[in-house]
């Protein structure tokens, strides 16, 4: 009797200490309600923080426990590209969401669709909501995290000592913190990162670019190591109401057109980013807002004018740009303009001539698995598509979606225009100081001091810079013609 007594007390035990770590520590709280679409999207949960999210004081001290293990020994988030605004806990792109009692940081969609930009040197840079991330490093993020994680220094005590130097945390939350925040999240990250071993056996991916699906392939459907590579340009949703399905045709998205749905895009990057089906309830009405906010987001104008003065380094020459025009709707407009009979279709790679590996990244064996994906919980995928090519995308603030073409490897618009043979070899991303001359950001090493700038190697693989050879063929007035015209896009 005393036994059936004591396991009783036990299990009752067990119980009560289970919802008391629940309340404090997993419960999830709603975010604060905004009315702010922007704010939305820059900052709204999409239901990831029990997968990917660090308590928020870990996540506010780790650069400054491990600078040397941040991009070119900076300190602070910014180091990754991050847009980070006045006032604001965290950079553009990252949630702060609270389970139990304790705020956790977790990234979002933002993280990879902003952009900023300068148009002068001592310019500060201006946000660009939903932009091409050309400037974030994502990968770099990535291994700052787990190596942090896996690193000897990672204890209590250095990090109470960087959070205490900041933040007067009263006695409970230091106790929950030293004694099991920290152990929790050291061990967390200890066992993230062989996910991520995968990474050191292709290139790597650099500012603007990441390898979007084979982290989902490997980690969420279980599919093994291919030796594929993904990488390439992160893409701007901007407009993305153009892409609403009609009875005649289905708009293709991502680079190589896997889908052809927008919510369902919406929701399958939400999983790839650690959304489960037990937080996509709460997280629907969060999602469906910054659906609505893309839909309706414009860029913001090209400076490139012919309204400005003489010897305004923005100044574009006005019959160029009518000239221009012409030989854009005679050779482009059909895959590139609104309303173009190939615009947002995937073009075959065959005719393109563009390097393919993006395209064999995809399988249809991830194909069929993402359709079905947790056979416990029914998503209602019908979209998903296994192409060969790529999509011809509008060209919606073309200005500011430089590098060039699905993998990043042509650095302006001057150089797309030019032979394959005759485009850079070696060239230099990370900035958003536009390069008034050429289209799109400077690519030159040093020409942008303020920013950590990347080395891109066109010999790489995934990194050719060959195919796509409309223009190229153009005598040097129509090419200078139609690059003033694009410029203005």
């Amino acid at each position: 009797m005393r036994f059936w007594r004591a396991l009783l007390w036990l299990l009752v035990a067990m119980v009560v200490l289970g919802l008391g770590a629940w309340f404090l520590l997993l419960r999830p709280v709603p975010q604060k309600a905004t009315n702010d679409p922007a704010e939305l999207f820059h900052h709204g949960s999409i239901g990831n923080e029990a997968a990917q999210g660090l308590p928020y004081w870990i996540w506010r001290v780790l650069p400054k426990v491990f600078p040397d293990l941040m991009p070119g020994n900076r300190d602070g988030y910014g180091a990754f590209g991050l847009y980070w605004a006045a006032g604001d806990a965290v950079p553009i792109g990252m949630s702060v969401k609270t389970l139990g009692v304790i705020p956790r940081v977790a990234p979002n969609c933002a993280f990879c669709h902003q952009g900023s930009y300068r148009l002068a040197p001592e310019d500060a840079p201006r946000l660009v909501s939903a932009g091409a991330g050309t400037r974030v490093d994502t990968q770099s993020y990535i291994r700052f995290v787990t190596r942090a994680g896996s690193d000897p220094r990672f204890t209590a005590d250095r990090l109470m000592t960087e959070i205490r130097a900041i933040y007067d945390m009263p006695l409970w939350e230091r106790m929950t913190y030293r004694f099991v925040l920290i152990p929790a999240t050291r061990k967390a990250l200890t066992k993230q990162a062989p996910q991520f071993a995968w990474m050191a056996t292709r290139p790597d991916w650099g500012p603007g670019r990441i390898d979007p699906f084979n982290p989902v392939k490997f980690q969420n459907l279980r599919l093994g190591d291919d030796g594929t590579i993904g990488n390439s340009d992160m893409m701007p949703l901007w407009d993305m109401a153009s892409t609403e399905a009609t009875p005649l045709r289905r708009a293709a998205l991502h680079w190589d057109g896997l889908q052809t749905d927008l919510t369902e895009t919406v929701v399958s990057g939400a999983i790839g980013d650690g959304m489960s089906y037990q937080s996509f309830p709460e997280t629907k009405p969060a999602l469906e807002g910054m659906e609505a906010f893309i839909s309706r987001m414009k860029p913001p104008p090209s400076p490139f004018s012919a309204d400005r003065p003489r010897g305004d380094p923005y100044r574009v020459d006005p019959a160029q740009v009518e000239t221009g025009r012409g030989i854009y709707l005679r050779d482009c407009a059909e895959c590139h303009d609104a309303g173009g009979a190939r615009t947002r279709s995937v073009i075959p790679v065959a005719e393109l001539g563009t390097d393919r590996h993006r395209i064999d990244m995809w399988t249809e064996a991830a194909r069929a698995r993402y359709a079905a994906y947790e056979p416990g919980h029914d998503w209602g995928f019908e979209h998903f598509e296994k192409t060969e090519g790529y999509v011809a995308v509008p060209l919606t603030g073309l200005w500011l979606r430089g590098p060039y073409l699905h993998n990043g490897s042509v650095p302006t618009l001057a150089a797309l225009l030019a032979p394959p043979d005759r485009r850079p070899k070696v060239f230099w991303r990370g900035s958003d100081l536009v390069d008034a001359a050429n289209g799109g950001f400077v690519s030159s090493e040093g020409t942008d001091p303020r920013r950590r700038m990347w080395r891109y190697d066109t010999a790489e693989p995934g990194n050719a810079n060959g195919g796509h050879l409309w223009g190229t063929e153009l005598d040097p007035a129509s090419k200078a013609a139609l690059l003033a015209y694009l410029k203005t896009l």
